[in-house]
């Protein structure tokens, strides 16, 4: 079907030294159906080298922090720069009308 060929096939083309050799050792896993089809597939992400999962406590503690806390931390702080901004500003014209209009180094500290 499709051009594919019975998984047979490629045992009887490939010379044997290379299948006495491990060729095809770790290229076919068997994966079960029914009540047993999560161990097969855990099973086999475990050959391919998967690891377990680590929960968001592990990657807070760790100190690796989600995408998604990143992004929400640079909009608190994008926040938190208008906020500053404003501030600054108002104090900006303060100094210039206590100082008669001169620049004064208070307003660019922030």
């Amino acid at each position: 079907a499709l051009g594919g060929c019975q998984f047979s096939r490629f045992f009887e083309v490939t010379p044997q030294e290379l299948i006495a050799g491990g060729l095809y050792k770790d290229l076919a896993k068997s994966c079960f159906p029914g009540r047993h089809r999560k161990v097969s597939l855990v099973l086999l992400a475990k050959s391919l080298g998967a690891t377990p999962a680590r929960s968001r406590a592990d990657l807070l503690a760790s100190g690796s922090v989600a995408e998604g806390s990143t992004s929400l931390a640079k909009r608190s702080l994008g926040g938190l720069s208008r906020v500053f901004a404003k501030m600054s500003s108002r104090s900006s014209a303060e100094a210039r009308e206590v100082s008669g209009g001169e620049a004064s180094s208070v307003q660019q500290q922030v």
